[in-house]
C-alpha cells in the first residue's frame, strides 16, 4: 500500500558505514521506522534533524519494521530551531520525550498536528524558557491525562490521580508554591508564555513535577537523559 504523508522526525541512528534508521511520526500511519540508504550522498541527513518535518511517500507493508521511501522532501523551512544553541536543547529534549510516549502511536490527526503547529510557532519565534514546559502539559490532553481543574481551589493536587483535593492522601502530592506553579501553566496557550514569570528554581520543580505526572501515567516511561543537558543550557 502506497502512503503519501507529512511526518515529523523523532531521531535517527547511522546504521553500518552510509546508512540511517530513522524513526518517524507519520500523520497517516503513526509510529514508523525507516532505513536511508547512502544518507551521506545529496546531504540526505540534513532532512532527518530532529522534529523535522518532511513530506514522504512509502510502500507500506504490516510485516515490516523497516521501511523504504519511495520519496521525501522538506515540508518547512526551519529557520531557527537547529541553529539556536538553547532552542537546539529544547528539541532534543522534546525528541526524546515523544520517542518515549509515541513508541506504540497509532494514526491520530489531532495529536500529529498539535504537534507540527507547536514546534513550526517555537521556530518561528523568540526563545522562551517555558515552551516545553507548556508544550508537555498541552500534550497530555491528546495523551488522555490532562489534569481535571474542578476543584482547582483545593490546597493539594495529586499527580497519581490527576485531581485537587484537600486531602493529602497520595504519595504524590503538590502543594503551597510548586501548586501555584503548576496552576500558572493550565489553560496557558504558547502565545501567553511571555506572561510566565517563574524564578529558575521555580521552573525546575514544575519540569520535575510534570515529568514524574508523565512516568505516573505513562507505562515505562523511563528517565529523560537529555534533561541534564536541557538544564545547562539555561
Amino acid at each position: 500500500m502506497i502512503i503519501s504523508s507529512s511526518a515529523i522526525v523523532l531521531s535517527k541512528l547511522k546504521y553500518r558505514d552510509n546508512d540511517l534508521i530513522v524513526k518517524l511520526f507519520v500523520r497517516e500511519l503513526g509510529l514508523t521506522s525507516f532505513i536511508v540508504r547512502g544518507s551521506s550522498k545529496k546531504n540526505k541527513s540534513n532532512y532527518f534533524q530532529q522534529l523535522s518535518f518532511l513530506e514522504i511517500e512509502f510502500d507500506f507493508n504490516a510485516k515490516r519494521n523497516l521501511h523504504y521511501f519511495k520519496d521525501f522532501e522538506s515540508k518547512y523551512n526551519l529557520k531557527t530551531i537547529h541553529r539556536d544553541f538553547k532552542k537546539m536543547g529544547v528539541v532534543i529534549f522534546l525528541s526524546e520525550v515523544l520517542s518515549k510516549i509515541l513508541i506504540h502511536q497509532q494514526k491520530d490527526y489531532q495529536l500529529y498536528d498539535f504537534i507540527e503547529e507547536a514546534i513550526e510557532y517555537y521556530d518561528k519565534n523568540i526563545f522562551n524558557s517555558m515552551f516545553h514546559i507548556v508544550f508537555l502539559v498541552n500534550l497530555s490532553k491528546f495523551l488522555g491525562f490532562y489534569p481535571d481543574v474542578n476543584n482547582n481551589h483545593c490546597q493539594y493536587f495529586d499527580l497519581q490521580h490527576g485531581f485537587y483535593s484537600n486531602a493529602k492522601d497520595s504519595d504524590y502530592i503538590i502543594f503551597d508554591d510548586d501548586l501555584q506553579c503548576f496552576n500558572k501553566i493550565l489553560g496557558i496557550n504558547f502565545d501567553d508564555l511571555k506572561t510566565l514569570t517563574l524564578t529558575p528554581v521555580q521552573r525546575k520543580n514544575l519540569l520535575d513535577n510534570i515529568i514524574l505526572y508523565y512516568k505516573l501515567h505513562i507505562e515505562n516511561f523511563t528517565s529523560v537523559k537529555s534533561l541534564d543537558v536541557l538544564r545547562k543550557l539555561f
